[in-house]
């Protein structure tokens, strides 16, 4: 080891291999693909944790990582600087999505990849990956829809058996949660249930009717209309 660590120092150079039109295409080129790999993660997002400045940070991270490869180059020593001073560096910002993780990696990749001047690399690589997340977007590939609603009304205790009526005419089952009893308005009562709608019928048109017949004080969706990871 300590032998390997006299070879690397005796080829130190900090004249890079690589010239300054080399340098700075191999940045516009990996500025280029990570501009496309920020786009697709913008048109490919459909979660609330969204953040503009993510999309913008993938492309940074991957023309800084280029720059990085580029002074590194095959020298061991510029190497072990780097982990020396990247080690003092602490990044506490809490990645709120898992996937935002991959795109980082990603970035990275690309960023390597031009660096070292593996630019057909770097290309056919984003290629697979937008063409995957393509394709995750277009088949909802691990996704898990809920065709099941929970939904909390407050209503009026004589209304209970038109609201009854009303969940056999849309529901193909239903199940009641929980029924609680106010005490400050003791002809209301609050109704958490859950169900699954017949085919063709829309949850919009089931509220309306609830809402025009029944006229609840209130009806809350708890569960629903969405997919499990969101």
């Amino acid at each position: 080891m300590d032998q390997l660590i006299k070879e690397s120092l005796s080829d130190y150079n900090i004249i890079s291999s690589v010239n300054l039109l080399e340098g700075i295409f191999a940045i516009l080129i990996s500025a280029f693909l990570n501009l496309i790999l920020s786009k697709f993660y913008t048109y490919t997002h459909n979660h609330h944790s969204y953040s503009s400045s993510f999309a913008q940070s993938i492309v940074l991270v991957g023309i800084t990582v280029t720059l990085i490869m580029i002074i590194i180059g095959s020298n061991i020593a510029r190497a072990f600087a780097l982990v020396g001073a990247m080690s003092i560096v602490r990044f506490r910002n809490p990645v709120k999505d898992s996937r935002d993780l991959a795109f980082i990696f990603t970035s990275i990749a690309i960023g390597m990849a031009c660096g070292t001047q593996f630019y057909v690399y770097g290309f056919a690589f984003l290629i697979l990956f937008c063409a995957l997340l393509m394709f995750f977007k277009i088949t909802k590939f691990g996704e898990v829809n809920l065709d099941n609603y929970v939904v909390k009304i407050n209503l009026n205790k004589n209304k209970r058996d038109f609201f009854d009526n009303l969940l056999k005419k849309y529901c193909k089952n239903f199940k009641i949660i929980s029924v609680e009893n106010l005490d400050n308005e003791i002809d209301f009562e609050i109704i958490i249930f859950e169900f699954v709608l017949n085919k063709n019928i829309s949850y919009h048109n089931f509220i309306d009717d609830i809402g025009n017949n029944i006229k609840p004080k209130s009806i809350n969706l708890l569960l629903g209309e969405n997919y499990l990871e969101e």
